[in-house]
C-alpha cells in the first residue's frame, strides 16, 4: 500500500462548531470537538476501525489493513464494540448492568486530541493506551482519555485487541501460530505512526502504556521485531514482560490447552487443521464463555514465544541482549497488587492461622516441580507469625504480590539497565482517605489508574446533544475525591506525559517540579515513590530480592535452597 500524508483538514459541520472531520489514510472520520476545563479544546474520534474485521477465515488469523472507505465520511462520534468476552467483567467494572456490546468485530481505536489554537501546527506526543484484563477481558473505550490528554497536552489513542481464544489461540504450528491479539497491536500502532499526525499527534514520539495485562503487552512489544520503530517509548504498569503472566513458559504448552478447548466444543483433535476448521463454525460467544483446563499462574489464552512476534522467552532475550534498546522505559508497581486474589475467609481472629497460611503457600507451591523446596525457600523470607493472624494475611499478599508482580519489574529495571537501556522505577503507594475498600487490603492493583485517567479532576464536560453521539464516560467507582486526591491525580498525569514528552534515550535524569531529580535504576537503585508526597527512595525490596535473585521463580523446575538470608543491607543486583 502506498502511504501518502495530507495536512490537517477541520471542517465545521454545525453551526454551533461541535463536529468536525478529518482525513485519514482511509477517508474522511468525522468526530466531535469539546471544550475542556482548563480553557482549552479537544477533538474526540470514536470507534474507528484499524483493521478489516477478523470474521470468517480471518478468525485465528494475523489482522488485515483496513480497506478505504472513501466514497463517504465515517462516523466516529459513537464507540466501536468491546472484543468478544464474558459480559460480567464488563458490567461489574466498567459499563454498567446494561451493557452488551460485544462482538468478533471489534478492531476499533479512540483518539482524545487536545487543540492547541494559537500554533496549529504543534505536533503533540503522544500515548497508546493497552488495557489489561488477563488477556481475556476489557476494551480500551474503558478509558476516557479526555482528562489525560488536556492536562498532559498529549494525544491519547485507546485500542481493542482480540481477547482469549479470539486473541491467543495457538496450534503451535503454521496453521495457528498464536498471538492474534499482539498483532492487533502491531497494527493499531501502524495505523498510529500513518495517520496520527492527522489529528496533532507526532507520530516520532509515541509512548505505549498499559496495566496488568497491558504492561505485559507494552513490555513485550520492547522484545518483537515487528515492533520495532513504531513506539520510543515504553510505561508497564503493575505487569511486565517477566511477569509470571505474560507469557506461556516451558514445559507449559498453549497446544494443551487449544486441544482442551476443541474437546469441550466436542470438535475432532486429530489434526491441527481439524481444530481450527471447527472452531472457526462455532459462535464467538461459545469461544468467549468455554473456558479449558490451564497452567494456573497464566490466563488460558495468553502470549506465546511463536517465531514471529516472539522469537524466545523475553527473559532469554534480555539476557542475550536481543530487544530495542532505542526506548526509554518507565515501569513500576503498587504495594499490594494481589489483594483481591487473596481468599477472604478469614477466621475469628480476622485472619489466617499458621496451619491455614501453610496451607495457601503449599498449593502456591504447587506450580513448581520441587514444589516442596520451593516452599521451604519461600517460608523463609515469608514467615507465618504465631501469635498474629491478620498479619499473616499481609505476609501471604505480599508473597503473591511480590511473586506476581512486584520482583519481575524491578529485576526488569535492573536489567535493562544494565544493557543500556535507560528504565525509570515508580511505586504507587497512595490510598485515599475516601477508597471504600476493606483496609487490609491495602493499595490494590490498579489504584493508579483513576489518577491517571483524572477520575479526580472530572467535571462534567459539554458534548454534542445529538443522540448519535457517545460522550465519553469516566472510569469510576467511587463517588467523592478531596483535595489530595485531586492532587495526587495531578501529579501521575504530570509525571506520566513528562515522561512522554523526552525527547531520545540519552536523558538518565527526569528533572521534576515536584520532587528532586529522578534518575534511573542504576547502580543507586533509585525509583520514585508516589504517595502522600512525591519522593525519591532507594533499594526497593533489598532483603527479598536476595531469595528471589536466586530463585528463578519463572523456570518451573528450580529448585532454590530453603537457608534464609536475613540480612537487612542492599542487595544490589
Amino acid at each position: 500500500m502506498i502511504v501518502y500524508f495530507v495536512f490537517m483538514l477541520l471542517a465545521i459541520c454545525f453551526s454551533n462548531g461541535t463536529f468536525v472531520t478529518t482525513d485519514i489514510e482511509t477517508g474522511q472520520v468525522r468526530g466531535y470537538r469539546i471544550p475542556t476545563s482548563s480553557g482549552g479544546d479537544l477533538d474526540i474520534f470514536l470507534g474507528i476501525p484499524f483493521a478489516e474485521p477478523p470474521l470468517g477465515n480471518l478468525r485465528f488469523a494475523p489482522p488485515q489493513e483496513k480497506r478505504s472507505w472513501r466514497a463517504s465520511v465515517f462516523n466516529a462520534t459513537t464507540y466501536g464494540p468491546a472484543c468478544q468476552q464474558p459480559l460480567h467483567f464488563l458490567q461489574k467494572y466498567s459499563f454498567g448492568k446494561s451493557f452488551s456490546d460485544v462482538s468478533e468485530d471489534c478492531l476499533y481505536l479512540n483518539v482524545f486530541a487536545p487543540k492547541n489554537v494559537s500554533s496549529p501546527d504543534q505536533r503533540f506526543p503522544v500515548m497508546v493506551w493497552i488495557h489489561g484484563g488477563s488477556f481475556r477481558y476489557g476494551s480500551g473505550s474503558e478509558y476516557d482519555g479526555r482528562i489525560l490528554a488536556a492536562k498532559g497536552e498529549v494525544v491519547v489513542v485507546t485500542i481493542n485487541y482480540r481477547l482469549g481464544a479470539l486473541g491467543f489461540l495457538s496450534t503451535d504450528d503454521s496453521v495457528t501460530s498464536g498471538n492474534q491479539g499482539l498483532l492487533d497491536q502491531v497494527m493499531a500502532l501502524k495505523w498510529v505512526n500513518r495517520n496520527i499526525q492527522h489529528f496533532g499527534g507526532n507520530p516520532s514520539q509515541v509512548t505505549l502504556f498499559g496495566q496488568s495485562a497491558g504492561g505485559s503487552a507494552v513490555s513485550l512489544h520492547i522484545f518483537s521485531r515487528l515492533s520495532e520503530g513504531l513506539f520510543q517509548a515504553v510505561i508497564a504498569q503493575s505487569g511486565c514482560a517477566l511477569s509470571p503472566f505474560s507469557v506461556y513458559r516451558p514445559p507449559h504448552s498453549i497446544r494443551t490447552t487449544t486441544r482442551n478447548l476443541a474437546l469441550m466444543l466436542h470438535c475432532p483433535v486429530n489434526s491441527s487443521q481439524s481444530i481450527i476448521d471447527c472452531l472457526r463454525q462455532k459462535s464467538a460467544a461459545e469461544l468467549s464463555i468455554t473456558y479449558p483446563q490451564h497452567p494456573d499462574m497464566i490466563a488460558a489464552f495468553a502470549p506465546r514465544v511463536d517465531g514471529y512476534f516472539l522469537h524466545d522467552t523475553p527473559e532469554k532475550l534480555l539476557q542475550r541482549g536481543e530487544f530495542n534498546h532505542n526506548v526509554n522505559v518507565m515501569t513500576g508497581f503498587v504495594p499490594n497488587e494481589s489483594a483481591d486474589e487473596i481468599p477472604d475467609d478469614f477466621n475469628a481472629k480476622g485472619g489466617y492461622d499458621v496451619t491455614q497460611y501453610n496451607s495457601l503457600v503449599t498449593s502456591w507451591s504447587r506450580r513448581f516441580f520441587n514444589s516442596d523446596h520451593v516452599r521451604s525457600a519461600v517460608t523463609c523470607f515469608y514467615t507465618p507469625s504465631e501469635s498474629d493472624d491478620q498479619k499473616n494475611v499481609q505476609t501471604y499478599m505480599q508473597l503473591k504480590s511480590d511473586y506476581g508482580y512486584i520482583i519481575p519489574h524491578i529485576q526488569m529495571a535492573t536489567q535493562l539497565n544494565h544493557r543500556g537501556t535507560n528504565t525509570w522505577l515508580y511505586a504507587f503507594n497512595y490510598r485515599s482517605q475516601n477508597y471504600p475498600e476493606p483496609s487490609w487490603m491495602g493499595i490494590i492493583h490498579a489504584s493508579e489508574l483513576y489518577y491517571l485517567f483524572g477520575t479526580p479532576l472530572f467535571h462534567s464536560e459539554a458534548c454534542p446533544g445529538d443522540q448519535n453521539v457517545t460522550c465519553p464516560q469516566i472510569w469510576t467507582s467511587y463517588q467523592h475525591w478531596d483535595d489530595l486526591d485531586r492532587e495526587i491525580s495531578e501529579t501521575v498525569i504530570l509525571l506520566w506525559s513528562s515522561f512522554a514528552k523526552m525527547a531520545g534515550i540519552n536523558q538518565t535524569t527526569i528533572s521534576l517540579p515536584i520532587c528532586d531529580h529522578w534518575n534511573v535504576f542504576g547502580s543507586n537503585k533509585q525509583y520514585l515513590e508516589i504517595g502522600n508526597r512525591v519522593k525519591i527512595q532507594n533499594y526497593p525490596k533489598h532483603r527479598e530480592l536476595s531469595l528471589w535473585n536466586r530463585f528463578d521463580y519463572l523456570d518451573f523446575y528450580a529448585n532454590p535452597s530453603g537457608n534464609c538470608h536475613t540480612s537487612q543491607e542492599p542487595v544490589v543486583g
